[in-house]
């Protein structure tokens, strides 16, 4: 059995959009969309699961409702409204993004994907999601759930890079890219699984090249694997972060006295010593180091 994926294509379309009229997952920040919200959401959501940045994205978007509002904080505080969110990195992205769009772009996010690619934490997903549901752009937005969709439902065998963002650009419909690009991400998420996908469940499985098979779904290109995380750079990273958090505003302790504290909670020093992890933090923004008579300390940035 093969399908033709150019014929198939409109009836894929017209059946999932009703499927995710019909069962979208109710998110916050598909409540009155626009593109700062899109934003926040999707830098949360950069390998971090949905129901974990729910809370997260509430909270920040609360405490800073807008681009100007982000950009006039302290980034002590946007690092503090991270805590436990993990990858500390993106609330320094997103802190400097937001001081950018306010300083050269009069607080309105750039609508174009050069512009959006040369700001701070925006990379080829992002930027295809904010101008496809912040923006309404008839764009594709490629992340996990959406590249594994597109594998299966149009290809025999494993797409090329370049041919799954081709397929992926061509399917998405006229003036409907915010609703397919987010109903490719739920169907991802809820039937088209990594493993063990629900095919007899999917709605477009009557149009899928990948249930045709015999030997199973086609995968999208492997990306590669996460290492773990235990005893990793970013464990000692978030561990010394952790610990700075604390500190009143403006603050800083030696950093022997946090380490210190960090031994006696089980926390053992990297081989690489904590100097050096206290280093890369400040290179990334997030935390500044002083020299002192008494040794090196070490505050929120």
């Amino acid at each position: 059995m093969t399908v033709d994926v150019n014929k198939a294509a409109g009836q894929a379309q017209e059946t999932l959009l009703r499927w995710y009229e019909q069962h979208r997952r109710d998110l916050p920040w598909r409540r009155d969309i626009d593109p700062y919200r899109v934003l926040v959401s999707e830098i949360m959501l950069q390998q971090t699961q949905v129901d974990r940045v729910i809370p997260y994205f509430e909270a920040f978007v609360e405490r800073f409702p807008s681009f100007e509002a982000l950009a006039a904080a302290a980034r002590a505080d946007v690092i503090r409204l991270w805590a436990g969110l993990g990858y500390n990195r993106r609330a320094v992205h997103l802190h400097e993004l937001a001081q950018m769009v306010v300083d050269r772009h009069g607080g309105q996010l750039p609508s174009t994907r050069e512009e959006l690619l040369r700001l701070p934490g925006i990379g080829p997903y992002t930027a295809g999601a904010l101008l496809s549901i912040g923006f309404g752009q008839d764009e594709p937005a490629m992340d996990t759930n959406v590249r594994r969709v597109i594998a299966r439902f149009a290809f025999d065998v494993p797409p090329s890079e370049r041919e799954l963002e081709a397929r992926a650009r061509a399917l998405v419909p006229s003036g409907l890219a915010s609703e397919w690009n987010q109903a490719l991400m739920d169907l991802g998420s809820s039937y088209c699984v990594s493993r063990r996908p629900r095919c007899l469940l999917c709605p477009i499985q009557d149009h899928c090249r990948g249930r045709a098979r015999t030997e199973g779904p086609v995968d999208p290109p492997a990306r590669r694997a996460q290492t773990s995380y235990e005893g990793s750079t970013r464990y000692y990273r978030g561990r010394l972060l952790g610990q700075l958090r604390d500190l009143p505003d403006g603050e800083v302790a030696r950093l022997e006295e946090v380490t210190e504290r960090l031994a006696l909670a089980g926390v053992a020093e990297p081989a690489y010593g904590w100097k050096l992890v206290g280093e890369e933090l400040a290179r990334d923004g997030l935390i500044r180091l002083e020299e002192q008579s008494g040794g090196i300390a070490v505050g929120l940035a």
